[in-house]
């Protein structure tokens, strides 16, 4: 009896999933509603930065292509947030640390050789070392708590 009630409230959930993800949200007046992301052509950016890290790490024709795409994931996820930079500044700084979090990630993850690996752990100390001088400059000079996270933030290598 128990999985036979179980099953039906799988079968409930997945009919109530399917049908919230057919229906598309529209507020109280009916109208759907806009959504707001700027399109910028990401393109240069994108393979400007995924040459230097090539060349940085040596990477081979396969890893190139995987660094193409997580470089291309992370300018498409930059302009997401983008406009949160001025409507919500705590929320912006927030999702930018996950993104700066989530590409080098993808980025240690195509990392095969001793060296690639050896030469990554070695900028993210420095990346380390340059955020806590920032941050404790930024504390003598008695800054605002989101000045300081901001500046911290800022201070990214890959």
């Amino acid at each position: 009896m128990k999985k036979i009630l179980a099953f039906a409230f799988f079968l409930l959930s997945v009919a109530s999933f399917a049908t919230a993800q057919t229906q598309p949200a529209t507020p109280k007046g009916g109208e759907a509603l806009p959504v707001k992301t700027p399109q910028v052509n990401a393109e240069p950016m994108v393979r400007e930065a995924t040459d230097k890290l090539v060349q940085k790490y040596t990477l081979n024709a396969d890893q190139a292509k995987q660094m193409y795409i997580i470089q291309t994931r992370k300018q498409r996820n930059l302009q997401a947030i983008e406009v949160l930079k001025t409507s919500n500044p705590a929320l912006y700084q927030g999702k930018l640390k996950n993104v700066q979090q989530g590409t080098l990630a993808s980025i240690r993850r195509i990392l095969r050789t001793k060296e690639q690996m050896k030469l990554y752990q070695k900028t993210q100390t420095e990346v380390r070392i340059r955020q806590a001088e920032k941050r404790k400059q930024m504390l003598l000079q008695n800054a605002a708590k989101s000045e300081i996270e901001n500046a911290v933030i800022a201070v990214y290598a890959e």
